[in-house]
């Protein structure tokens, strides 16, 4: 059964187990349900007051089911038909971009770090999923193209989580290392014009490669993220990424507060950022005598902007956001934006189903 036929039949009969096996027992029989009538519609607003009791650990073809049912409505929903992507003449593919996104999604909810031995597995033991499944090379080109719309897919889904409700958001940044510092001169030295040599403060240590620089609301939700070479500082990188959503009206209207660290400081640095976006930058202030008493003011904001460290240590540590085996630019942008995009699908998912965010770890078996 192919995964349109799937999505056809009567879903949740199909993907979850029967009621007498949830965990636990007294929880609503009719979660399964629930979810799929939820599924692809806004959440924070209505979402379920109690877990829906569904398994917290989906078989790798659940996965693929879901995934595909909310991909592919929400692809129509945005861009209508397949010509939207389309070079060639042929508009309608047989194996169609939702599937192609599917595939890409599912694997960083899986957690698997080769696109190579991805898609092997896939034509392996899926191969009933996705029938018409095209060549490795022709995939990877298409999922570089569909980038665009993996971004836009990861933007409905703040939509549908109603971010835009909050008033305050949370910065951050973090290394991605293209190889190990005394490796560099030794290596063939990829993304030669782009890597470049960055410090980590939290690491305490230098890196070649990128950084990352985050926006994320207070429950951890990556709403925005802009990739910079290495050596660019976090204040530089802040006012890049401001300026970059600063193109969609709704971040500026809505955003009064940005919640950050030490590296952020700067009373001149904070009036700049003031006149030109509009925002306030709340950064913890630095305390010179390590014998002196932490602030109130820093209790405070570093307190507040605990979450941004564990929206990090998700992304790098269970979605290897930072590294990657790319070996070109393009490549590598792809790859970022579909850990960011699978990250938000796995937050949407947990709101959907009554769960915490930032929980990702434990979809797939």
């Amino acid at each position: 059964m192919c995964m349109q036929e799937y999505k056809e039949s009567n879903l949740y009969e199909q993907l979850f187990e029967s009621a007498e096996n949830f965990q636990p027992p007294f929880l609503s029989t009719d979660g399964a349900e629930t979810f799929y009538a939820r599924l692809g519609g806004p959440v924070a607003l209505d979402s379920p007051s109690c877990p829906l009791g569904l398994n917290k650990v989906w078989s790798t073809e659940d996965a693929f089911v879901i995934v595909y049912t909310l991909v592919d409505d929400l692809y129509k929903q945005l861009f209508g038909s397949q010509a939207f992507f389309r070079n060639s003449p042929n508009s309608e593919p047989k194996f169609t971009d939702a599937e192609v996104l599917t595939i890409a999604l599912v694997a960083e909810l899986a957690a698997y770090q080769s696109q190579r031995a991805w898609f092997n597995h896939v034509r392996k033991n899926y191969l009933h999923l996705f029938p018409r499944l095209c060549d490795r090379t022709r995939y990877g080109r298409r999922i570089r193209r569909l980038r665009p719309a993996m971004e836009s897919l990861r933007r409905h889904l703040i939509f549908l989580m109603n971010v835009d409700l909050s008033q305050l958001r949370v910065v951050d940044s973090f290394p991605l290392s293209i190889c190990h510092m005394r490796r560099v001169n030794s290596s063939s030295q990829p993304f030669e014009y782009f890597a470049t040599v960055g410090y980590c403060a939290a690491k305490k240590e230098y890196f070649y490669g990128f950084r990352v620089h985050l926006i994320t609301d207070l429950r951890g939700v990556p709403v925005g993220y802009l990739l910079t070479s290495g050596h660019v500082h976090d204040t530089k990188g802040l006012v890049f990424l401001l300026e970059e959503e600063s193109q969609l009206e709704e971040f500026i209207e809505k955003v009064i507060q940005i919640l950050g660290d030490k590296g952020y400081v700067g009373e001149e640095y904070a009036r700049r950022l003031k006149e030109k976006f509009g925002v306030e930058i709340l950064a913890m202030r630095k305390q010179y005598k390590k014998d002196e008493p932490v602030s109130v003011y820093n209790e405070i904001v570093g307190k507040a902007r605990k979450i941004i460290e564990t929206t990090i240590s998700v992304l790098t540590g269970k979605m290897n956001a930072n590294w990657t085996y790319a070996r070109s630019i393009g490549g590598l942008l792809t790859n970022l934006v579909a850990k960011m995009t699978a990250f938000n699908l796995a937050n949407y998912l947990n709101q959907l189903m009554g769960e915490p965010v930032l929980r990702v770890s434990s979809f797939i078996n």
